[in-house]
């Protein structure tokens, strides 16, 4: 897939993504952008998270970035990002980019936000534009982007949960 525009987040956009990934209900993002501004508050959380827990740094705090990559390197500041090989994951924080289909109106009824992603699992929707409301979620319209958080009780969506990471790999003990 074509990378997004970096610049495409303002201010007032990433500082709702610093708010939502401080949640509890935040366990991992899938942010297929490559806004080096919006990644360094990522790994800055991922290390947090897994400084706070010993887990590694997948298991602590989940990162999916974009399938064409990113231009600069996370581990260089101490961060663990997923690149996909085709694609987005799925993520408590599903960050939606354009070209990613998805359907609304399954989140309306007895449908969710999951469905609406067409099966990526997530709690909460970051969408361009000024989307539709829905059923199943809480929908906040904020600088040209729509959050949607779901209204369903909170199941964690780390995809890296179920995923064995080598016990013995050192933990980052610095953030540049």
């Amino acid at each position: 897939m074509t990378s997004e525009d970096p610049q495409l987040f303002s201010d007032d956009v990433i500082n709702v993504i610093n708010e939502l990934i401080k949640r509890d209900d935040v366990q991992s993002v899938s942010f297929p952008f490559q806004n080096e501004q919006v990644w360094r508050l990522l790994v800055a959380e991922q290390l947090d998270r897994a400084r706070r827990t010993g887990l590694h740094l997948q298991h602590a705090f989940g990162l999916a970035g974009p399938d064409s990559g990113l231009p600069f390197d996370t581990s260089l500041w101490g961060g663990y990002v997923h690149i996909p090989y085709e694609g987005m994951c799925e993520g408590d924080l599903f960050v939606k980019p354009s070209w990613r289909g998805y359907d609304l109106n399954a989140a309306m009824g007895d449908g969710d936000l999951t469905a609406a992603m067409l099966g990526k699992q997530c709690h909460h929707v970051l969408a361009k534009g000024a989307q539709k409301e829905v059923d199943s979620a809480i929908r906040t319209v904020l600088d040209g982007w729509t959050l949607y958080t779901s209204k369903r009780p909170y199941a964690p969506c780390n995809p890296f949960t179920q995923v064995k990471f080598d016990p013995l790999e050192p933990l980052p003990t610095s953030f540049a």
